[in-house]
């Protein structure tokens, strides 16, 4: 068996609401093994970056985690000291916007030394050379005189450049991309999307791609998991999951993505909108928008359940056809 990395089990964040907790997140169970590539997708709000954020151990108030577990090789991250050690050095993120993501008053070279002084105990000048390396892997030219530069004197795609080699700086075990790619356009996107490719390849490194983007999931991830209302309703390899969705949600994602490999009259879109949370409506979360739903689906939330080898689904319609 491959070893895991990340164990997320039943995990429930809170919000604190006029009479009773509001969900962002629940019941979510995902992992993540040694050089693995996982794509994680959903529209906005369905929970994929406050997963992540829980697996960092941050999570801000008033927002709380109030059940299930996060284990990283064995470690209870949901333990601060944990937290801290591994955050950082084992575990680094790539956040949405690299603009505001990046101090805009320190240079891109003080922004990078300072991961590499702080969490490996690095002299200035060993650090500004490692920066300098960093730079020089990510294809930022000049790397030297770059590390002088201040974050706007970087176009977007070069920005984003410099988070993901801020982001390695410690040589992590994990990368947790989250939209890495949003802001960009398509040529940069596809250059960054091979530099994650080469640099996972080349360093071993494994890697959660937190997307809306279907493409990007397709050409990147080995295994996708599929988030609805902040909960887990679909998992399997990339290629299954693309081929036979077991998921009306899933369908209906795929359906809506326009795609070049064979000719689309017209994109189908998913009628009415995601719920607030993930107990906004009784039963299957995505039952009012679904054109399969029965009354099973509207009072009695489906469990995840693995229908096939590798391929999970939380849908009662699904599970009864093939049980």
């Amino acid at each position: 068996m491959t070893e895991r990395l990340l164990e997320i089990s039943k995990l429930a964040i809170a919000f604190p609401g006029s009479n009773e907790p509001t969900y962002g997140v629940r019941e979510v169970t995902m992992n993540v093994a040694k050089r693995e590539r996982l794509g994680v997708v959903g529209e906005s709000g369905s929970g994929k970056s406050l997963t992540a954020l829980a697996a960092l151990g941050l999570v801000q108030p008033p927002g709380r985690i109030v059940g299930g577990s996060i284990r990283w090789c064995g470690r209870d991250m949901l333990d601060p000291k944990v937290a801290r050690e591994v955050r950082g050095k084992e575990i680094s993120m790539i956040f949405q916007d690299p603009m505001t993501s990046l101090n805009p008053l320190m240079t891109i070279g003080g922004q990078i030394t300072e991961v590499l002084i702080k969490r490996l105990g690095m002299g200035k000048t060993q650090a500004n050379k490692r920066a300098a390396e960093l730079l020089e892997l990510v294809g930022i030219p000049f790397p030297l005189e770059r590390l002088r530069n201040y974050p706007y004197e970087f176009s977007g795609g070069m920005r984003q450049r410099v988070m993901i080699a801020i982001a390695l700086a410690a040589e992590p075990m994990l990368l947790i991309a989250d939209e890495p790619t949003t802001a960009l356009d398509v040529t940069i996107q596809a250059q960054i999307l091979e530099l994650l490719t080469e640099l996972s390849n080349e360093l071993g490194v494994a890697v959660m791609m937190i997307t809306h983007d279907l493409g990007v999931v397709a050409e990147f991830c080995d295994r996708v998991q599929v988030m609805y209302a902040g909960r887990v309703v679909e998992r399997g390899p990339v290629g299954d999951l693309f081929g036979s969705p077991l998921h009306p949600y899933s369908s209906g994602l795929i359906a809506s993505s326009p795609r070049v490999d064979i000719e689309q009259q017209a994109l189908r879109s998913i009628d009415g909108d995601p719920p607030a949370h993930a107990d906004a409506v009784p039963g299957c979360p995505f039952n009012p928008r679904c054109p399969e739903a029965d009354d099973k689906c509207r009072s009695v939330v489906p469990p995840l359940i693995e229908l096939a080898p590798r391929r999970w689904s939380a849908c009662w319609r699904r599970q009864e056809s093939m049980s």
